[in-house]
């Protein structure tokens, strides 16, 4: 009492009027799973969200900001008790919801619709449960974050967007802590990041003065956030941090600290300024570039799953509309919930412990016969058609696809038993086998090595089982730059600094180990659909096999690796490098794709050094390109040099694999399955067609499954057909401009009678209503790179029978 008296006098002098103003919103930033499975997750939560709720009673003012639907789901089912004290201290201001989202995901590796789904599972949980509409997205902790965000994040109704990880980077910093994010199609949404460079802080004197002084917008706002308490494992604030709180309220010499909700903190920073300044494309993290890459078995067990419930949901649909069939609601988007439940930061980037990762192999192999026979139990109400192929992906196209059956008509039988077969199909639709192509391919033996063409490209695998040559025919253009060779295999030491599966240091690059050498090089298929060359290699102690394949009328060179990898501290990547003057790359992300420099004039180009990508990254100058596509990899590095006959070489290299040694200590040991491609030739439309293609597989299946939508133009890509959610009978259709030009008039066609057509926000909320012509086609105008999303209405909806 005695200090106390003592101090009365300098507690009660105020701040100065233009102090700084932090606002302080009460966070537990609990990882869904890390160096700890998702079942203690659980517990977790249970723990820090009776502790919350229990202070909230103690320090009313206190407010608490908690994200992730998904685990306020976990209580209503497994701690209902909990659950309703954390509703119950919503209504009484101390509890917000925030985020969004179904879990906190990976700002990167989600594909799009998957993205668009975190929004809408995580936006309608928080509707539904806590009558609460989400203002924005919360998301400290996640790796970077794509260009295709605020976009994404604005139709789903949110208004602005925060993150601190970007405090983290190595080498340049952001010029600002509040501004407006400009996304690839032009949408921006305010963004703050709050510079305490935390968000686990425990409201001291040191991390204060830290967010004052580095505060960059200083002289034009006046104020920035902090999220405050424990947090990673759980914990939330402490009784002595909401101490202090009350203590900074208003105190000379230091800032001043409101606690408050993040809704209000953003509409008071957003009413101070007139102007914000803008940063265009995606917040690249100069920091954990190992993710891209670590536990690849978790990423392609993610890649498989967003293919198959696209697959699923198309098929059912057109079930529903074509025959009648029930849709399988409830099981979709159980399905969907446990893929988002995967997305979170530290499970689909592969920066867990190893129960973690083998859980969710268990979990993908679980989903992936699930939907497989929701596939097939959709497929299998539609009318038959003997020897039909399906294509789920939004192009046509006629190519050769390899089957079970090798007695199909026309097919060519394989030396694995299996059979090919050259398939025309429509887009989202069935088609037919074509019996013989245009030119065969053909194989010939060639100083120990092959020579594979079909006419369009001619390929020289040499004896060493590399590609000296991808000659492109029609426009006499050599692929691979001269004096080199593609599909080069390259081993670099790997063991970073610091946070083993995370990051990826640049000094990896000092030292190199080209595998140019095979145990064997051997034909295996020599046409006339599809020829492949085996190649066989050992290097430590793994052991690696690659089919490098040509099929007829194909300009893509396709290289189905197979490999048991048991190294560590170490990463594999194939190395192409390309006969192509260019100044950049251009990289498929969600709804679209970037453009990255391939030079590093700046210290934000040189910090560039290991990229990622969805399913291609391109190459190109005028006329002319090159397409690398995958169908489960994402970190890749792009260089250009100039040769001494003064051409250009510009080389993509894949990064494969990695295997870190914390926090998993055998990460990514064992057998890997994955496909990667080079398209000769190609521009953006045909590296898009091409991801699209490698990632949906053209299905066998007998059945006839006319399109339930189509368009007049490949510049408009459709990602989803699904039936509305609210179980009206609508026809859900999201769409998106690809190729970054505008489109003035894309006509959309209904494969049924329609009777009308909505645009809607992300969450199938129906908007303006374009025009229906009698033919039932809806005229659509787009910006570069702008999702839509539909609503079509049947004239006669389909049954609201659902298959259990």
């Amino acid at each position: 009492a005695a200090a106390r008296g003592r101090l009365a006098d300098v507690l009660a002098r105020p701040a100065h009027a233009s102090a700084h103003t932090l606002a302080a919103v009460g966070h537990a930033h609990i990882d869904s799973a890390w160096l700890w499975p998702v079942r203690e997750t659980v517990r977790k939560c249970a723990r820090t969200f009776t502790n919350m709720t229990t202070l909230a009673q103690e320090y009313p003012e206190l407010v608490f900001a908690c994200s992730s639907a998904q685990q306020y789901a976990w209580m209503r089912e497994r701690h209902p008790e909990v659950f309703a004290r954390m509703k119950k201290a919503a209504e009484d201001g101390t509890w917000v919801p925030v985020g969004g989202m179904w879990v906190e995901a990976d700002g990167n590796l989600p594909g799009g619709e998957a993205m668009a789904r975190q929004l809408v599972h995580g936006r309608r949980f928080f509707a539904e449960e806590f009558g609460v509409e989400q203002k924005g997205v919360w998301l400290p902790d996640s790796f970077g974050y794509t260009a295709a965000y605020p976009q994404l994040a604005r139709l789903a109704g949110a208004e602005w967007f925060l993150t601190q990880k970007l405090s983290w980077n190595e080498t340049n910093k952001l010029p600002h802590h509040t501004f407006h994010w400009e996304g690839i199609d032009g949408t921006r949404i305010f963004t703050h990041l709050p510079p305490v460079d935390s968000y686990n802080a425990s409201l001291t004197a040191t991390e204060l003065a830290h967010a004052e002084t580095n505060f960059e917008d200083k002289g034009v706002s006046t104020r920035s956030l902090v999220p405050f308490g424990y947090g990673d494992g759980g914990g939330g604030p402490s009784r002595s941090m909401l101490e202090k709180a009350r203590r900074l309220r208003d105190l000379e010499g230091s800032p001043k600290v409101a606690i408050e909700a993040p809704d209000a903190f953003f509409a008071a920073a957003r009413a101070e300024r007139t102007e914000l300044p803008v940063w265009r494309g995606e917040l690249y993290l100069e920091n954990h570039r190992g993710t891209y890459t670590s536990q690849a078995r978790t990423k392609r067990g993610n890649r498989r799953s967003e293919a198959l419930l696209r697959e699923a949901e198309l098929w059912a649909a057109t079930a529903a509309i074509r025959v009648g069939a029930p849709y399988p609601y409830e099981r979709l988007e159980a399905l969907w919930q446990r893929v988002l439940l995967h997305q979170f930061h530290d499970i689909l980037p592969g920066t867990s412990i190893a129960w973690v990762h083998q859980q969710a192999e268990r979990e993908y192999g679980e989903i992936r016969d699930e939907l497989e026979t929701l596939i097939a139990d959709a497929t299998g109400r539609l009318p038959r058609a003997d020897g039909a192929l399906l294509n789920a992906g939004p192009y046509a196209r006629r190519e050769v696809a390899v089957v079970s059956d090798a007695e199909l008509p026309g097919a060519q039988r394989l030396s694995d038993g299996r059979g090919a077969v050259l398939a025309e199909v429509g887009a989202l639709s069935s088609g037919d086998t074509v019996s013989t192509p245009r030119q065969a391919v053909t194989a010939a033996a060639d100083d120990g090595g092959f020579v594979l063409d079909n006419g369009v490209l001619g390929v020289v695998v040499d004896r060493r089982g590399l590609l000296t040559s991808v000659h492109d025919h029609a426009a006499g253009r050599e692929a691979i730059a001269p004096g080199s060779v593609g599909n080069l295999l390259q081993l670099h030491p790997d063991d970073p600094n610091l946070w083993s599966a995370w990051n990826l240091d640049s000094y990896y690059r000092d030292t190199v180990r080209d595998l140019d050498e095979a145990e064997s090089v051997t034909l295996v298929d020599d046409g006339p659909l599809l020829a492949s060359v085996r190649v066989e290699r050992a290097f430590g102690a793994s052991r690696i096999v690659q089919h490098i394949e040509l099929t007829a009328e194909s300009r893509q060179v396709t290289v189905r690796t197979d490999i048991d990898w048991q190294e560590r501290d170490t990463v594999l990547k194939t190395a192409w490098p390309l006969d192509v003057h260019a100044e950049r790359e251009s990289a498929e992300i969600q709804f679209g794709h970037v453009q990255r420099p391939t030079h590093e004039n700046t210290s934000w180009d040189a910090a560039r050094f290991e990229l990622w990508a969805h399913r291609w990254v391109h190459v190109g100058e005028r006329h002319w390109g090159a397409a690398l596509l995958n169908d489960s990899t994402y970190g890749h590095d792009v260089r250009r040099d100039t040769r001494a006959d003064g051409g250009t070489t510009t080389t993509v290299r894949l990064s494969l694999l990695r295997s870190p040694h914390s926090p998993d200590p055998q990460a990514d040991r064992g057998r890997h399955r994955f496909s990667y491609a080079l398209v000769a030739g190609a521009g953006i439309e045909e590296a898009i067609a091409g991801g699209y293609a490698l990632n949906l597989p053209l299905r066998p299946a007998p059945v006839e499954a006319a399109a339930l939508v189509s368009l007049d133009t490949d510049d408009i890509v459709v990602e989803s057909v699904k039936l509305a959610d609210d179980r009206s009978g609508d026809v859900v259709v999201r769409l998106y401009e690809a190729c970054g030009g505008a489109v003035g008039a894309a006509r959309l066609t209904a494969g049924f009678a329609l009777g009308a057509a909505y645009d809607c926000d992300l969450l199938e909320r129906p908007g303006e209503r374009p025009a229906v012509s009698e033919e039932g086609v809806v005229t659509l105008k787009f910006r570069p790179f702008q999702i839509r999303t539909l609503r079509l209405r049947p004239t006669m909806p389909p049954s609201q029978g659902e298959t259990r």
